[in-house]
C-alpha cells in the first residue's frame, strides 16, 4: 500500500508547485511586459528493482519556462514609454549589479539622472547604463536610440544621449530566477541586436489570459483532489486488509 501513497503524495507536492505558478500569473496579470510562467510538466520516473522490474512510477517534474507569447501594445502618448517588437528584450541590471532581461518599458529618468524601468531596473546601453542629462524634450528611435533637446537648445536642436541595450533570445533560451528577473539559461548575455526594433510611446501588456489561468487552476485543483482520494481509498483498503488478517488469527 505505501507505493499508492507514496505516488500520491508525489504528485500533490507537484500539483500543489503548479498551482502556486498559476496564481502568480493571475496577480501579475496587469503588470506591464510580464512574461508568464509555464507550469512544469508531470512526466513518469521508473524506479527499478535488483530484478530489473518496474518496481514503483513517480511524477517528475519536467523543464519549467516561460510563455513567449507578447502583450497587446498600449498607446500612452508618453515619449519614455517603449515596446519591444518580436523575441527581443530589454537588458537591464538589477540591484546586484547582474545583467537581466525584460519586457517591461515604462522608463522614466531618476533623481541621479539613470534611466530606470517600472521595476527599477537600470536600462542599459552599448556603454553601460544610460545616463540621461537634462532635457525640455526626449525621443526614442525605433533603434533605441535616446534623443533629447538641452534645456536652452534651439528648437530642433538635439543630442544623443545613449541606446537602449536590445537583444534577441531565443524563448527555448529563457529563464525566470526566484528574484522574479528572467535571464539566458546559458547564462550569457547576447550582444546588441540591430535588428530588434521598438515602438516608441507604446507599451506590452501581460501576455496572462485570465481565462486560460483559471482554467488551468481548476483542473489542477480536481487532480489534486483525485490524487487525495486515492489516498483516502489506500486507507480504506489498509483498514480492511487489517480487519481480514484479523478474523484469519
Amino acid at each position: 500500500m505505501d507505493r499508492l501513497t507514496q505516488v500520491a503524495l508525489n504528485s500533490m507536492r507537484l500539483l500543489a508547485d503548479n498551482q502556486r505558478v498559476v496564481a502568480s500569473n493571475l496577480a501579475n496579470q496587469n503588470t506591464i511586459g510580464f512574461r508568464k510562467d509555464l507550469p512544469s510538466n508531470l512526466t513518469s520516473v521508473y524506479l527499478h528493482g535488483e530484478q530489473g522490474l518496474d518496481d514503483r512510477v513517480f511524477a517528475s517534474r519536467g523543464q519549467t519556462g516561460v510563455d513567449a507569447q507578447s502583450g497587446t501594445l498600449i498607446p500612452t502618448d508618453r515619449p519614455l514609454d517603449i515596446a519591444v517588437e518580436g523575441d527581443g528584450y530589454i537588458v537591464g541590471q538589477n540591484a546586484k549589479g547582474e545583467d537581466v532581461i525584460t519586457r517591461r518599458g515604462d522608463l522614466s529618468v531618476t533623481a541621479d539622472r539613470k534611466l530606470r524601468n517600472g521595476e527599477g531596473l537600470l536600462i542599459m546601453g552599448d556603454q553601460g547604463p544610460i545616463t540621461v542629462p537634462p532635457y525640455s524634450n526626449i525621443d526614442i528611435a525605433r533603434d533605441g536610440t535616446i534623443s533629447v533637446q538641452p534645456f536652452g537648445a534651439a528648437a530642433g536642436e538635439s543630442i544623443a544621449a545613449g541606446r537602449v541595450k536590445l537583444v534577441s533570445v531565443p524563448a527555448d533560451n529563457i529563464q525566470k530566477g526566484l528574484d522574479g528577473f528572467m535571464r539566458p539559461m546559458d547564462g550569457k548575455t547576447p550582444a546588441a541586436d540591430a535588428k530588434v526594433q521598438i515602438n516608441a510611446k507604446y507599451l506590452e501588456a501581460s501576455n496572462v489570459n485570465s481565462v486560460d489561468s483559471m482554467v488551468d487552476m481548476i483542473e489542477t485543483t480536481r487532480s489534486y483532489e483525485m490524487k487525495v482520494k486515492l489516498l483516502a481509498m489506500a486507507k480504506d483498503l489498509d483498514t480492511e486488509t487489517a480487519k481480514l488478517m484479523r478474523s484469519n488469527q
